[in-house]
């Protein structure tokens, strides 16, 4: 009897467990057909916006690489996050960076990155900035730059996207745009790593920067170099060591001498220090002969020199060996007479008001005493309107001569270089 009943129990289950397979099997299949893929990924179709940053097509003659594939939306997600993703958000994405549609992207965003996980969310930012390389690697760069820049608009406390906008920038030439940005991204780096990695970065850039500032003897770019990196970093003791050497360069001993002076607590550059003393000692012998001698007028601890600006107008200038590019007040500009032209510049200039951006022209001369420098660039900037002096003679003039003021007789030596 027993046996029956067990017989009876097993052959019951059996059945409940095939009408379950069959079941299951049949809705299954009924909601899931062969074609269900490539309708879905019909369905998901992307809006075509307006190209607005580089055509996925690439010219041969531009010398551009063609962009590498991309890697699957569900692998970068799973190497950024840990988590496979398949959020169709990704994909678009993708698809729309390929048809170069940069502001489309970045102008959705902060609402994409609203909506998704937080782990789709860092596989989105990943996404974009891996665009960015490979933009960069196949010859784009320009391109990368550009995608980027509106990538930091919205994400501008990103320390990896910054340091990657200075490697881009770094790539196509040193310059101070790019040391800047290093600088952002330190003020960003929050733990050692990322601290120790953008300073090294830093100092890399400067050191590329000066040498190629010095390789094309452009000593008054040099000099606007550690001008700026002393307000950014007035601590560290070689960028004094640094200016000295521009005015050294510049043929100015004073300045080089002051700014000199100001390392004398930090034993670490002694050998550095010494090296610039010795060469202004040097400079110093040379200059005991002067082709001209300048007369001056003292204005409290500064002083005053006659000028004369394309050989009509004359006009009073206060000597500043402190600044790169003479400039002169809007009253002289107008006095002038000089016709406005396309090639005109604009340019940034430190006042006691913070930096300012003025127009820059150029002279057909500018005389002192019948010693002039032909064709050069002054700033123009109302501040100095209504003064007792009519502008600034800066470094830009003075770089032409070995010069040496002598304050006990009130003069400017200089002596024509080469």
């Amino acid at each position: 009897m027993r046996l029956l009943v067990l017989l009876s129990c097993a052959f019951l289950l059996g059945w409940v467990l095939s009408w379950m397979y069959y079941v299951t099997f049949t809705d299954v299949a009924d909601s899931a057909p062969s074609d269900s893929i490539s309708e879905t990924s019909q369905s998901t179709s992307v809006t075509p916006y307006p190209s607005t940053a580089v055509s996925p097509s690439v010219s041969v003659e531009s010398g551009e690489r063609p962009l590498p594939e991309p890697e699957p939306v569900q692998q970068v997600s799973e190497r950024a996050t840990g988590v496979v993703s398949t959020d169709p958000v990704l994909g678009i994405t993708l698809d729309r960076l390929r048809n170069g549609e940069f502001e489309a992207v970045m102008a959705n965003y902060l609402a994409v990155q609203s909506e998704l996980s937080e782990s789709d969310a860092r596989a989105h930012r990943k996404i974009i900035l891996d665009h960015v390389r490979a933009l960069h690697e196949s010859g784009q760069s320009a391109a990368a730059e550009n995608l980027l820049a509106l990538y930091l608009e919205q994400e501008f406390r990103d320390v990896p996207a910054l340091l990657l906008m200075a490697r881009i920038q770094r790539d196509t030439g040193f310059s101070m745009e790019g040391i800047e940005v290093l600088f952002e991204a330190r003020s960003y780096a929050s733990t050692p790593g990322p601290i120790e990695q953008t300073d090294k970065a830093i100092r890399s850039a400067i050191r590329g920067y000066d040498t190629q500032l010095s390789a094309g003897n452009d000593y008054i770019a040099l000099l606007n170099l550690y001008q700026r990196l002393i307000e950014l970093e007035p601590e560290y003791t070689l960028h004094f060591i640094g200016l000295a050497d521009a005015y050294l360069s510049l043929g100015n001993t004073v300045d080089a001498q002051e700014a000199l002076d100001l390392t004398q607590h930090d034993a670490s550059v002694a050998d550095e220090a010494n090296e610039i003393a010795r060469r202004i000692e040097a400079q110093l012998e040379s200059d005991r002969y002067y082709a001209a001698e300048i007369s001056l007028r003292a204005l409290g601890n500064q002083f005053l020199v006659n000028a004369r600006l394309n050989s009509t107008r004359d006009a009073v200038l206060l000597l500043d060996t402190g600044a790169s590019l003479s400039i002169i007040s809007t009253e002289l500009y107008a006095a002038l007479g000089i016709p406005s032209r396309s090639s005109d510049k604009i340019g940034w200039f430190s006042t006691a008001g913070g930096r300012i951006k003025a127009p820059v022209i150029q002279l057909d001369s500018l005389a002192l005493d019948g010693v002039a420098v032909r064709d050069l660039e002054v700033g123009v900037i109302g501040v100095y309107d209504n003064r007792q002096f009519d502008g600034l003679l800066g470094m830009d003039f003075l770089r032409h001569f070995d010069f040496f003021i002598d304050q006990n007789t009130n003069t400017l030596q200089l002596n024509p270089r080469g």
